[in-house]
């Protein structure tokens, strides 16, 4: 067993799903004090009085931030205001406001934050790089405009259940109800016209009326109940921001873990070293839509051991702490 490395270490992150629970489980393994933070878990606190609702829409109007993430993760800073860590490494910094990330780059001696969202989404990123040492990113045209280090997204998975005996082809995906949702009804009315089976989740936290080609959810689904869902699909199909941000969701990692095919509407991914036209089909025109029976009939073919392994979850944090 590896001996533990004397370092204090923090990390904080914003995860609704779990994927970041393995380098939590990492870090762990790794050093010998490790505090940690899910900015997922704060709740909004209330304005108490007048003042601090005017200051609100102060923040709101001229700013662009909301004064409500400045007191609802306040108690953090709270906490570590009087410690100090040999590295912190920040998911999402964008939420904290800049008196609290000073706070942050005052009591670590190296600070690292990964983006796993574009500039283009969300803009307060750009804002925030100076504070720190590095930052990393998923998005290739920001790592080429704001000078960050790129790094994808990773396969976060450690085991599933034994894997389903799928005798026939059927397609899964799960996504939020946004602008995509057009596109996911056209491939959705694709497949039911070809007798395909299909599982189409689509997350909104208001009531939608029914559907008669996909299935709305209220439920948030954690990464457990996903990964159930694909393990009784053959395709995974991934419908990312276009137009927004072009890093790989990690829907793509989910099919080089559990070797599923993969239908995405991601060109880029054809850049990537793991990319074969057999495991992967890219959607081009989702108005034109034509998947050969080639390509849903034919078995995976296993990508090299060398590669997938630099995709995974250690070797990303590997990367992104250097020899730290």
């Amino acid at each position: 067993m590896t001996k533990k490395k004397s370092k204090k270490i923090l990390f904080i992150t914003f995860d609704l799903s779990g994927y970041y629970d393995c380098i939590l489980d990492e870090l762990k393994m790794q050093y010998t004090d490790v505090d940690f933070y899910n900015l997922a878990d704060y709740k909004n606190v209330p304005y108490v009085n007048l003042n601090q609702r005017l200051k609100s829409f102060y923040y709101k109007k001229v700013k662009k931030l909301k004064l409500k993430n400045f007191y609802k993760y306040n108690p953090i800073i709270q906490e570590i205001a009087n410690k100090k860590y040999d590295l912190t490494l920040i998911v999402r910094p964008d939420l904290f406001f800049d008196s609290q990330l000073k706070v942050l780059r005052k009591n670590s001696t190296i600070l690292l934050a990964y983006y796993h969202d574009s500039i283009n989404n969300i803009s307060r990123k750009k804002d925030v790089i100076h504070f720190f040492d590095k930052v990393y990113s998923y998005e290739k045209i920001d790592v080429k405009n704001y000078d960050l280090n790129f790094i994808p997204n990773f396969i976060y998975i450690k085991k599933t259940d034994k894997k389903k005996n799928i005798t026939k082809p059927s397609f899964f995906t799960i996504i939020s109800k946004d602008y995509r949702f057009n596109s996911l009804l056209k491939v959705a009315s694709y497949l039911k016209n070809k007798n395909y089976d299909y599982k189409f989740l689509v997350h909104s936290n208001k009531k939608q009326p029914a559907n008669d080609i996909i299935d709305f959810i209220q439920e948030r689904k954690n990464n457990d109940q996903v990964l159930e869902y694909i393990n009784q699909h053959s395709i995974i199909v991934d419908i990312h921001k276009f137009n927004i941000q072009d890093g790989l969701t990690f829907r793509v990692f989910e099919s080089i873990f559990l070797e599923k095919k993969l239908i995405t509407s991601n060109s880029d991914i054809k850049n990537y070293d793991f990319y074969n036209p057999n495991n992967i089909f890219i959607i081009e025109d989702f108005d034109a839509i034509d998947i050969p029976e080639t390509f849903i009939s034919s078995p995976y073919e296993k990508i090299p051991n060398k590669i997938y392994h630099k995709y995974h979850y250690s070797y990303w944090l590997k990367t992104i702490l250097g020899t730290f």
